[in-house]
């Protein structure tokens, strides 16, 4: 053990359901003992080992054993198999109010909570201050804490875990109860714990902090390890997987708009946009794009008579309401010259530089000149940029650049 803080050798636990569960006394007398029971594998056969001064990250869906796992590695829970070692005082962050007396004081539960982790009474008062200040709770740190809200209880929680000394300290999700203020402050004291040597395990659904925070990460599906190791890679193998599911779970993206499915159009409709799609490079209907790969909106359009070369726009529209690219054939300096009849119109979106969020495309048709408009088609499609790479890119768009250091 003296280069892991945690050795989790093939662990699993086993918790049994029934099925046909009895609430009552009165339903176990009149309709006896339950059947039927099932046992579940909340984690089966979990094997890693977490070296001190690291910080490890644990991810996955909901139920696939992530807070399973680190409630055995805090002693909350026996494993049903395997062994689980830990050197060092642990210390946990992991249900919401957890280890808390309801009717007892803030600064009551501090006393108590250190002497659950085994601290003197001079240890415990020495940073009693400390943990306060910390909290931000003020004058409400000597209110029972029956009447602090969730934000209040992480607050006080997160400030008595971290100062109680710990060599491992368990983090849940518990975090994302905080506000921003708080989160930061969280943050900014598990990098100095960092610092200071200690051993941090977290899970967490924020993959945009967690791959800046952990050195390595675990990947857990259905309480078995998929995979662990630096944490960028993980985090793509773990997104792309997401993005497969959600491929074959969602309809493609695409919409078909019948004459009066607007009711009054705008325009004078001697040009109309009747279809809509979001393909990939080879021409595929897509679920989302990603970002870093070519994606193409293609466009149906209907002339009932000859016109001279239209100028067609599409607008990307953030979901947060930016506007973030509004092309147009003109612009390219692409004339389509006289049509008439049934076309499709393709805006290729070469090696998409679009972050990780969600986009509406709205088509507008002019004339010739742009002064006349002829059809308008608001909120064609929504359609999601994915990364296949697991970045979580803050913006709009990942532009090109060049880093040096001298």
């Amino acid at each position: 053990m003296s280069e892991f803080a945690v050795d989790v050798q093939g662990v699993g636990k086993r918790f049994r359901r029934h099925t046909d569960r009895r609430n009552s006394l009165k339903e176990r007398i009149v309709r006896g003992r339950a059947r039927n029971p099932e046992d579940f594998w909340a984690v089966r056969d979990v094997t890693l080992q977490i070296p001190k001064g690291s910080v490890y990250g644990l991810i996955g869906h909901n139920g696939s054993g992530k807070s399973t796992l680190l409630k055995m590695i805090g002693g909350i829970y026996r494993a049903t198999e395997g062994t689980i070692a830990t050197d060092g005082r642990v210390a946990a962050l992991i249900e919401l109010g957890a280890g808390f007396h309801p009717d007892m004081t803030g600064r009551e539960n501090i006393a108590l909570n250190g002497s659950i982790l085994g601290l003197p009474r001079k240890e415990i008062l020495a940073v009693t201050d400390e943990i306060i200040d910390f909290s931000g709770l003020g004058d409400f740190i000597n209110d029972p804490v029956k009447h602090y809200s969730s934000g209040m209880y992480v607050r006080l929680g997160f400030s008595v875990a971290v100062h109680m000394k710990p060599d491992v300290l368990l983090v849940d999700e518990v975090l994302a109860v905080g506000d921003e203020e708080f989160q930061r402050k969280c943050f900014d004291h598990l990098y100095s714990l960092r610092r200071a040597g200690k051993t941090i395990i977290v899970v967490s659904h924020g993959l945009g902090q967690l791959e800046g925070l952990c050195d390595e990460i675990a990947w857990l599906e259905r309480g078995e390890m998929q995979e662990h190791g630096p944490a960028v890679e993980t985090i793509a193998a773990y997104l792309r997987k997401v993005n497969a599911d959600e491929a074959a779970r969602n309809p493609m993206v695409s919409a078909v708009r019948g004459i009066d499915d607007d009711g009054a159009r705008a325009g004078d409709q001697s040009v109309q946009v009747t279809r809509a799609d979001v393909v990939d490079g080879n021409g595929t209907p897509i679920t989302h794009a990603e970002t870093g790969t070519t994606f193409t909106i293609s466009l149906g359009i209907t002339v009932p008579e000859a016109i001279l070369g239209p100028n067609v726009r599409v607008a990307l529209q953030h979901d947060s309401g930016t506007l973030v690219s509004m092309p147009n054939n003109h612009r390219w300096g692409i004339d389509f010259g006289t049509i008439q009849g049934e076309h499709t119109v393709r805006f290729a979106f070469v090696d998409n530089p679009l972050l990780p969020g969600r986009y509406r495309v709205h088509v507008d048709v002019f004339d010739y000149t742009g002064s006349r408009l002829l059809d308008s088609w608001n909120d064609a499609v929504e359609f999601a940029i994915r990364s296949p790479r697991g970045e979580i890119g803050q913006g709009l768009v990942e532009l090109p650049v060049e880093i040096t250091f001298e």
